[in-house]
């Protein structure tokens, strides 16, 4: 567990490893996070090394552990992950869009949920989502996953075009979509 008053990156990966492989992983990872979340609300302290970045913190076959950063403006294509995530949000609002598939490659927006500085949020290995920034300020947050996110065949769904694509970075970039500003 994090001490308050000492807060360590090597602790936290450490723990997030251990929870990972426990037999009540999503559980227990979010007791984790929600402590972290707590933490680095307070202090800002990663914020610092990761001001504007999405970088990876640890992976292994069991976890991977990303510090993610969303930017006012800009959504993230719709994609899934196909394997458990938790996301804890330390500074800004994360607005998360979740669609489910209707045809083989079509997907239609169902529902959306909004995670402010402190909270949390669960998704499943199938959840397809967009990602987006709800404030005027970049939001931040942790991203863990139950495997080994950098070796699982994903899919990103260009919405323009109807059709699901594999997942790539270049896709990824190029699919990216302004926000639409409703008056």
């Amino acid at each position: 567990m994090i001490d308050p008053s000492h807060f360590d990156f090597e602790v936290l990966v450490r723990d997030f490893r251990q929870a990972a492989v426990s037999n009540n992983a999503m559980s227990v990872v979010e007791s984790i996070m929600i402590n972290a979340i707590k933490y680095l609300k307070r202090t800002n302290k990663i914020v610092q090394k990761f001001i504007s970045n999405d970088v990876m913190l640890y992976e292994d076959e069991s976890v991977s552990i990303w510090h993610c950063c969303f930017t006012p403006g800009l959504t993230t294509p719709p994609h899934d992950h196909q394997i458990p995530a938790i996301i804890g949000i330390y500074r800004g609002v994360e607005r998360n869009e979740f669609y489910e598939l209707y045809a083989p490659n079509k997907i239609q927006k169902t529902s959306e949920a909004i995670i402010s500085a402190g909270e949390t949020l669960q998704i499943g290995p199938h959840t397809i989502h967009s990602v987006g920034c709800l404030a005027n300020q970049p939001c931040y947050g942790i991203h863990v996953y139950l495997g080994k996110l950098t070796g699982v065949r994903r899919s990103l769904f260009d919405l323009a075009m109807g059709e699901r694509i594999p997942y790539t970075e270049e896709a990824y970039s190029r699919l990216m979509t302004p926000d639409v500003l409703s008056n």
